[in-house]
């Protein structure tokens, strides 16, 4: 691995062009419910992050293999090398591995400041930051400065807009996007964590007639077990198991729909009260395979939730985030997955259910 402690690649950055001027700001957004902000409070926060560098930026090392092509240049037909393509380096090496995602940040900012004769470099690395950021790092400002610099992706600007705490500014932007055609219902997901639950339900059923059945209703039942509908979850999540209109997750979707019927029927069951002080462990499906919880209970009360195990490689914030709104909220019910990884987080509520479920005296 090359090491290098880049103390100008800031400098060299606010720089360049004006596609690509300014470094982010320090986190300036919780990761879970927003606050209530102006237009005018959200545009000085996203302002600001194009000013300032992160805080963690002096601590952290620009480090990354000497053999990538830092051109970020696909050649058709290459076998896949995480050693060699920037893309695969950050799908295989650091988007899997948080203590990694600050320097896999700061690695962006260093192949944008290679890249200003090229264009198309330059976009792909700011739709990284922005993913980064406001993905990984749950770093709102910052994640909206780089989406609105590539104008890539309004879904996770939209999504940035919400957790900076402005609804109207989200709802602009998905008002214009209209219709929900990503592969996993990421548009109804935001509406209904807006609380715009038939809205979201409307455009699932839109989205289960013209295009993967499977992925919309899906996200009808999680919009539904969301809003504490949960006889209308179970009928959506049966839609699922029903269908056999979908694309290549029609198979994992079936699964995660089965997983989630099973997770439901004992939500309004759940009684703390009556769980034994301890650790309760039980699975549930992933994307890649099991993702296995354990659940403490102390006192009546949720103490600790842990991953134990998963096979998972985009996980991005959902681990951490999710197992904190369960203790948050001492249980599973209003629990919100996390945006990007919202089968993971999903997982993890499941199994956190089956384990307290289990566990009830």
């Amino acid at each position: 691995m090359r090491q290098i402690l880049c103390t100008t690649c800031l400098a060299v950055a606010l720089a360049m062009s004006a596609t690509a001027d300014a470094q982010p700001a320090t986190r300036t957004a919780a990761a879970t419910q927003p606050s209530t902000r102006t237009r005018q409070q959200i545009e000085a926060l996203i302002d600001q992050a194009g000013k300032t560098p992160p805080d963690w930026w002096d601590s952290v090392q620009l480090t990354y293999p000497q053999t990538l092509d830092l051109t970020w240049t696909d050649i058709k037909g290459a076998p896949w090398n995480p050693q060699k393509n920037v893309g695969q380096y950050l799908w295989d090496v650091i988007h899997p591995n948080p203590k990694r995602w600050q320097e896999g940040v700061k690695f962006m900012h260093h192949v944008l400041s290679l890249s200003k004769d090229n264009p198309q470099t330059q976009q792909r690395a700011m739709d990284s930051l922005s993913h980064m950021y406001g993905e990984l790092l749950q770093d709102y400002a910052r994640g909206a400065f780089w989406a609105r610099k590539t104008g890539q992706n309004p879904i996770r600007l939209a999504n940035c807009y919400w957790k900076l705490g402005s609804k109207s500014m989200a709802v602009e932007i998905l008002r214009r996007i209209g219709g929900d055609n990503t592969r996993n219902g990421t548009v109804i997901k935001l509406w209904a964590d807006m609380g715009e639950y038939d809205t979201a339900l409307r455009l699932a059923e839109q989205s289960a007639r013209t295009g993967w059945a499977d992925a919309a209703y899906l996200a009808a039942g999680d919009a539904c077990r969301l809003a504490g509908r949960f006889p209308k979850a179970l009928a959506y999540y049966q839609k699922v198991l029903a269908t056999t209109q979908g694309g290549r997750d029609l198979a994992v979707n079936k699964k995660r729909a089965q997983a989630s019927i099973d997770a439901v029927k004992v939500f309004d069951a759940l009684d703390l009260s009556r769980i034994p002080d301890g650790k309760y462990t039980s699975s549930s499906n992933g994307y890649a395979g099991e993702v296995e919880v354990q659940v403490t209970i102390a006192a009546g009360r949720i103490t600790d939730v842990q991953v134990l195990q998963h096979h998972e490689k985009q996980f991005y914030a959902s681990i951490d985030a999710t197992s904190a709104q369960i203790i948050e909220k001492q249980g599973v019910k209003g629990v919100d997955a996390t945006s990007g990884a919202t089968v993971t987080s999903e997982a993890i509520i499941n199994a956190s259910a089956k384990a307290l479920s289990g566990a009830m005296r």
